[in-house]
């Protein structure tokens, strides 16, 4: 059966060999790669992902492959990926897509700390899941606590008018 609901963003720059990408497409797999994303923009990209993704499903679970991140910016992979997706950009995918769709689990995968330089890999890889978690809890999906009792209205700056 294809993988239908199957959806793979921000397959690699160069190094991926374009008869995988197009054996992948063959076989039903919905893939974009980083040249797709750059071509059509992130939101067309996570609209494009969301529509194949949730038809027909209850909800989406999210693979994230820190390598298809830039290599400058995620050294501590086993597939450095030069011309990946800058981090700003994968992490504006992950938010439109975590936003919109009722999300079951996230794995976070290719983080490989013996290869990391400055712990640059780990710390994205954490800002990965401190995002997602971020994100299912301003959608609804995660629930929140109250304002905790110790925040003093008269010194939370108008951050926080509206405590959601």
């Amino acid at each position: 059966a294809p993988a239908q609901n199957l959806v793979q963003l921000g397959i690699g720059g160069w190094q991926v060999p374009r008869e995988g990408v197009k054996v992948c497409r063959e076989r039903g797999t919905n893939v974009l790669t980083v040249t797709d994303i750059t071509e059509m923009g992130l939101e067309a990209a996570a609209r494009y992902a969301i529509e194949r993704a949730t038809d027909g499903t209850d909800c989406v679970y999210i693979s994230f492959d820190i390598d298809c991140i830039d290599a400058g910016f995620v050294p501590g992979t086993g597939w450095p990926e030069p011309g990946g997706l800058l981090p700003r950009e994968a992490l504006k995918l992950l938010e439109l897509i975590v936003r919109n769709v009722p999300v079951c689990g996230l794995e976070l995968v290719e983080v490989s700390p013996p290869y990391d330089i400055s712990d640059m890999t780990s710390l994205m890889a954490a800002r990965v899941i401190c995002d997602t978690m971020a994100h299912l809890v301003v959608s609804g999906q995660l629930p929140r606590k109250e304002k905790p009792s110790w925040i003093n209205p008269t010194c939370n700056m108008q951050v926080d008018q509206a405590w959601r």
